[in-house]
């Protein structure tokens, strides 16, 4: 007998997932970020652990949030102890990190896109230097002629 996964299964999985995961990030993002800054969390977490000469990024940490969530599902594959669930006895089910994995997807995009318009708004500043006549400052002991 062959097996198959109808659209209509599919459509229903996505559905819950849809209204779980919503409900999952409004949860979690109250306990880790202010309404206003919802990354909030990643770059005070990049700060504490970026001096000098090491950095990180705020995308950096929702990536290793991320493939943390990632190694749990793995995990729970390989050792054959899926508990396809959104709560299980002591903690999230399989369910609920196949959610959050999905949820930190978009706030490791919301990461990139903030530094994404960060550097266009430097690329700006540095073109709009350069139409008023300024160029780049020479290094230290560079020939200036």
């Amino acid at each position: 007998m062959a097996k198959f996964y109808s659209p209509e299964q599919f459509r229903e999985l996505c559905k819950e997932f849809q209204k779980q995961e919503k409900t999952i990030l409004d949860w979690k993002g109250e306990e880790y970020s202010t309404e206003a800054d919802r990354i909030q969390n990643f770059r005070e977490i990049a700060n504490f652990i970026g001096n000098k000469p090491i950095t990180i990024s705020p995308a950096m940490v929702a990536f290793v949030y991320l493939m943390k969530h990632v190694q749990s599902i793995k995990n729970a594959l390989v050792s054959n102890r899926v508990d396809w669930r959104w709560e299980a006895e002591g903690g999230e089910g399989t369910k609920q990190r196949v959610a959050d994995v999905r949820n930190y997807l978009l706030l490791l995009s919301a990461c990139v896109d903030e530094q994404d318009r960060e550097d266009e708004r430097w690329r700006g500043v540095v073109k709009e230097m350069i139409a008023m006549g300024f160029r780049e400052m020479p290094m230290v002991g560079e020939d200036t002629k």
